[in-house]
């Protein structure tokens, strides 16, 4: 008999663990999806059955209307807590989710002991319907430059008596809300970002009702898994859903500040250290506006209020560019957990507070790029963002990520603007119309363009560094900052496991900060070129000049021979000329 060695005995024990692993696994996602079709029918069912609870105001009392569903099944209040204190599951896509971000998040260490280091309090529930909307419309004192935003809705009575006021007419219209788009997600004490589904509603009628749909409600029944905390990604809206946002959220937050960021024409700025302002919403909130340049897309068009290139026409080697900006903003909810001492010396208040980053949080982004190049994975059901600071601070990396992209391509197409065809090398001709210039100085305005355009980017990216280091300080990242998201228990397991994240995020962060710095390098090589191609084009075109002054003034002198030939000739003749007058009569 053949005795095993022991190291072989447990190398066969680990395969077979790895391979009951495997099966279990295999065994588990038949289970999930035969449980998740199960689940679909039923919810089919029961919505066949029961009558429809969603009806947007304005429609007719008999039309056809989708009905309102949760984003995903959850438990009961009463069954949120088992008797050990501990939170049940959430149903099945809560088993889903978590088992995906176990495997494929970058959460990876998150188990089920963690679900104490998330917040758990709920956002405050609220509702709004369309005739809300048209009274706050219609009562509320707005600012200019909230007034520019909403200049086709407020300032025309006829259309704030319009039913319905948002419209429901599928195909385009007329205010182009069929180009607005959001990302709207509720954030469960497990801290995974779900998103509303309202495809149902888009498809039965269009996007502004969808985006109506996701934002005018919060923590309404049936809902029973509540949110903690949401995140609502707003693209490209129409006037009327400046006016439904404004509306959802001025009692929390100063949507005012955020409308002046986006039409004010200023650099990239934070503003997150309010907690000695008057206004509660300002304490408890903090924003960052991001102000930048892009290419205009295709079928694109810029709001009323931004600068932008108009022009209609544009040839083949015109780039047309335009202002863009987004904001992104954070609110925290609750009591302040901390009194602060305002150390200016004539300050208006004297104490300030500062908020407790593990309350319920909303984090808002309104971005108006006329390009249709935003990134739409940022969040999703994989991730699980322990408070509202950390779902920010993400939000706030893809924008800096995205405001590379869109400086980068700027950047590649001055360089195509600048750079010769490949046949340069070889037509004459192409030489001579890049050396000389022409009747339309079309050169040098191509080359004042895109040097003075690189300039105002490598301002633009250098008002965003500036933004991000001067705000995001050490102390911010260590959680000891006086206001701004202070942890008042250090080595609590909740605060190192946040921290943690943060020195992740960080990480991230500098790499991007580096990326930018790189490309304002780039622009900054790219302009002493373009400030070569001028004086080589300007060189060129002097030489052409003088030489063509010199070939004038050898003109001038042979023309001044000839005359002095033509004068010689007659004074030959002009006395026999005379002669022959006098004697001719």
């Amino acid at each position: 008999m053949v005795r095993k060695r022991p190291d072989a005995i447990r190398m066969e024990g680990a395969d077979g663990v790895h391979e009951l692993l495997k099966q279990l696994d295999a065994h588990r996602d038949v289970y999930l999806d035969t449980f998740r079709q199960v689940h679909d029918l039923l919810a089919r069912n029961i919505a066949a059955t029961a009558p429809s609870t969603f009806s947007p105001l304005g429609s007719s009392p008999g039309s056809p209307l989708p009905e309102r569903r949760s984003p995903r099944p959850s438990i009961s209040h009463a069954e949120s807590e088992r008797p050990n204190g501990r939170k049940s599951s959430a149903g099945l896509a809560t088993l889903t989710t978590y088992s995906e971000s176990k495997r494929t998040s970058e959460d990876s260490d998150r188990d089920d002991e963690d679900e104490d280091l998330y917040v758990s309090n709920p956002l405050e529930p609220r509702k709004h319907d369309e005739e809300s909307l048209r009274k706050h419309l219609q009562s509320y004192k707005w600012g200019s430059d909230a007034a520019r935003i909403l200049e086709t809705v407020i300032d025309r009575p006829v259309r704030m008596l319009q039913h319905p006021l948002i419209p429901q007419r599928k195909g385009p219209l007329d205010d182009r809300s069929h180009f607005s788009h959001c990302q709207v997600y509720d954030v469960g004490p497990d801290g995974a970002p779900l998103l509303i589904d309202c495809k149902h509603v888009e498809e039965e009628f269009n996007s502004a009702q969808a985006i109506w749909y996701a934002i005018k409600e919060l923590n309404q029944p049936p809902k029973e898994r509540l949110a903690v905390g949401r995140i609502s990604v707003l693209r490209e809206l129409s006037p009327i859903l400046f006016g439904a946002v404004h509306h959802t959220l001025h009692k929390s937050l100063d949507v005012d500040e955020l409308f002046s960021c986006l039409v004010a024409s200023e650099r990239t700025s934070a503003y997150m250290h309010r907690a000695f302002d008057d206004d509660l919403r300002k304490q408890k909130s903090f924003v960052f506006n991001f102000e930048y340049f892009t290419i205009i897309g295709k079928d694109c068009r810029p709001m009323r209020w931004q600068m932008a290139d108009r022009q209609e026409q544009r040839g083949s080697h015109h780039i047309p560019v335009t202002r863009c900006s987004s904001v992104v903003a954070l609110v925290l909810s609750g009591p302040p957990i901390q009194k602060i001492r305002n150390p200016a010396r004539r300050a208006n208040n004297s104490h300030g507070f500062a908020y407790d980053p593990w309350s319920s949080w909303q984090v808002v982004n309104l971005q108006c790029y006329p390009d249709w190049k935003a990134s739409m994975d940022v969040h999703d059901s994989t991730k699980h963002y322990v408070n509202g600071p950390e779902a920010f601070l993400v939000t706030l990396l893809n924008e800096f990520r995205d405001s590379q992209r869109r400086y980068e391509r700027i950047y590649e197409e001055i360089t195509r603007l600048i750079t010769p065809p490949l046949d340069f090398i070889f037509n004459s001709d192409i030489r001579d119309k890049l050396l000389f210039e022409d009747k339309d100085f079309t050169y040098a305005r191509r080359y004042f363009w895109a040097y003075q355009t690189l300039g105002l980017m490598t301002d633009s990216i250098k008002a965003m560094i500036d933004a991000y280091e001067d705000t995001f300080t050490d102390e911010v990242w260590a959680g000891t900052h006086k206001t701004l998201w202070p942890l008042l228990e250090q080595h609590s397991p909740r605060n190192l496991y946040f921290k943690k994240k943060m020195a992740a995020l960080r990480l991230k962060f500098e790499a991007e900060m580096k990326n930018l710095k790189k490309l304002m390098d780039e622009n900054d090589e790219r302009r002493d070129e373009i400030r070569g191609l001028k004086e080589d084009l300007f060189t060129g075109t002097s030489i052409q000049e003088s030489r063509k002054s010199v070939e004038n003034t050898e003109i001038t002198i042979q023309q001044g021979h000839n005359i002095k030939l033509l004068t010689l000739v007659s004074i030959f003749f002009l006395p026999l000329t005379f002669v022959t007058s006098v004697f001719g009569t």
